[in-house]
């Protein structure tokens, strides 16, 4: 397929039972965007119907916090959706990532959803299936949530004794009675996923659908597996009230989550009152060996010198150690070396995962986390690292559902391939295996699913010795990189150079080491 709509397709980046997400351009605006095509409901059916209106009013709230949606329409027998390409990652891939994140950096998740539901909800929109995947985190923090109108076609969706459907641990217990709901429903939601936003794990877990089922409708969520926070335990209130399974004991607006969670944050975290603020220090006095420091440290910023910047910023400190220039400045830099690091770091993790190296990958991001763990950089790298890891463990349990498929275990084979979907919702093989099962029926014969598509191997290209020798020198420099063993890495990299001067690893490993000093 090259076009949906006025939308060229680039690539597919998800796919589930009802629906296939593509990346896709718009030749019109000149940008990327979400394209998701519903295949579960015929362009003319109800279902389908509700879910335009609802896209198309969404993608006319305007908040800074939905995703903008910039067209809705027809392909073949389905509808399609594109909205804007929101970079960053979203919550689900927070959840699964080992990344932990301070109660501050929550709170301020959940006030954004609070400010675009609310926004949402006053004009008379309900989403009712918000779940982690449809809340995407910029990189410099900024939520945006997706989706909105898709509950509609939710009885499209597979049920049964296998895995729950992916966002059946966030509907309120009404929607699962089958009650009317209304924007309580939407409440729910976003408490249970900021539950496991702090906990990660589910407010109301089980193995089946049937299980979460039960535990909505009638267990209540485990608050004291909840950790102490300076924020405790006002924030544990919110988050009962939110999670409350009677919708009456429930929030009745976002207006009054926001309100509860800002009144929180201001007891925590009071401003100073101006009685109690110490008054503006004046500027230090000027002195020629202060302005001599401050002219060397300004150029030396200049001309990318941030060494030799830190080292005058330390001379300043020592003239002063309230200079405020001096400690700004001095701050200033050290953050720029740290991003530098972390960036050159990230750039060596995905550089190794893309070899195929994910268990060395793993170790700099080790590196990585000790050095900026709350850095955007080393969550889209965890989160890569670990969506990488969870699609070799879904393609190794597809390739058994094959096995099992071609020998008539249709069972074992359905197992599999649910498997393959719990380790990595939308695992497109996975999806299609299912689909392939579906068309056997007991005592039927067992199709034999199509072969796996192999490409031919590329022709056996002369291996440079030399080539291959610094290869083994940089491989070795990153092992000692990792093992912050960094004089015997800068050994084994100056061998790589000297036998190659292009080797990738070793000038990625080369820069960071300079930057270490």
């Amino acid at each position: 397929m090259e076009a949906i709509g006025p939308f060229q397709i680039r690539r597919e980046i998800g796919c589930g039972i009802a629906a296939i997400v593509y990346e896709a351009f718009d030749p019109t605006r000149g940008l990327a965007v979400a394209l998701k095509l519903y295949l579960g409901a015929r362009y003319d059916s109800p279902a389908a119907g509700r879910l335009r209106r609802d896209a198309s009013a969404s993608g006319a709230l305007g908040h800074p916090n939905i995703a903008a949606v910039l067209g809705v329409g027809q392909q073949g027998e389905h509808t399609w959706v594109a909205t804007e390409l929101v970079e960053g990652v979203s919550l689900a891939q927070v959840i699964r990532s080992r990344a932990s994140w301070p109660a501050e950096r929550i709170l301020d998740v959940w006030r954004q959803l609070c400010e675009g539901l609310a926004h949402a909800h006053r004009e008379g929109l309900l989403h009712l299936d918000l779940k982690p995947a449809d809340v995407r985190v910029g990189r410099t923090g900024e939520i945006k949530i997706v989706d909105f109108g898709s509950w509609h076609l939710k009885s499209l969706e597979r049920q049964g004794s296998g895995p729950p459907e992916q966002g059946l641990h966030y509907r309120a217990p009404e929607v699962v009675a089958g009650e009317r709901p209304d924007r309580r429903a939407d409440i729910f939601a976003v408490a249970a996923m900021v539950y496991e936003l702090i906990t990660r794990h589910k407010a109301f877990p089980g193995e089946s659908a049937a299980d979460v089922v039960r535990a909505l409708s009638r267990c209540e969520p485990d608050l004291a597996s909840l950790p102490v926070t300076p924020f405790s335990p006002g924030l544990e209130r919110i988050l009962a009230r939110g999670l409350a399974r009677v919708a009456d004991e429930r929030y009745a607006s976002f207006e009054d989550v926001h309100a509860d969670l800002a009144q929180l944050v201001r007891e925590v975290s009071p401003p100073p009152s101006s009685a109690s603020a110490p008054p503006a220090s004046a500027p230090p006095a000027s002195s020629p060996e202060r302005e001599r420091l401050i002219a060397a440290m300004t150029a030396a910023r200049a001309e990318d010198r941030l060494e030799e910047a830190l080292d005058v910023g330390r001379k300043l400190l020592a003239l002063d150690s309230e200079d405020d220039f001096a400690r700004r400045s001095f701050s200033e830099v050290e953050s720029i070396l740290e991003n530098r690091e972390v960036d050159e770091l990230v750039g060596t993790a995905l550089a190794c995962a893309a070899d195929g190296d994910i268990e060395l990958a793993t170790r700099i991001a080790e590196k990585v986390e000790r050095v900026a763990p709350w850095s955007p950089r080393y969550l889209q790298l965890q989160v890569y690292l670990d969506e990488e890891g969870a699609r070799r463990a879904a393609a190794r349990l597809v390739e058994t559902g094959r096995e099992h498929l071609a020998a008539g275990r249709v069972d074992a084979a359905r197992a599999a391939a649910e498997g393959a979907l719990a380790s990595m919702p939308g695992h497109g093989p996975a999806v299609r295996l299912l689909e392939a099962l579906r068309s056997v029926g007991a005592g039927a014969d067992v199709p034999a699913p199509p072969p796996p598509e192999r490409t031919p191997p590329p022709p056996a290209v002369p291996v440079d010795p030399r080539k291959a020798e610094a290869e083994a020198h940089a491989a070795r420099a990153l092992q000692r990189f990792v093992a912050n063993e960094h004089a015997r890495a800068q050994e084994e990299v100056e061998r790589a150079l000297r036998l190659d001067p292009e080797n990738r690893r070793a000038r990625d490993l080369q820069k960071i080491l300079r930057i270490l000093g």
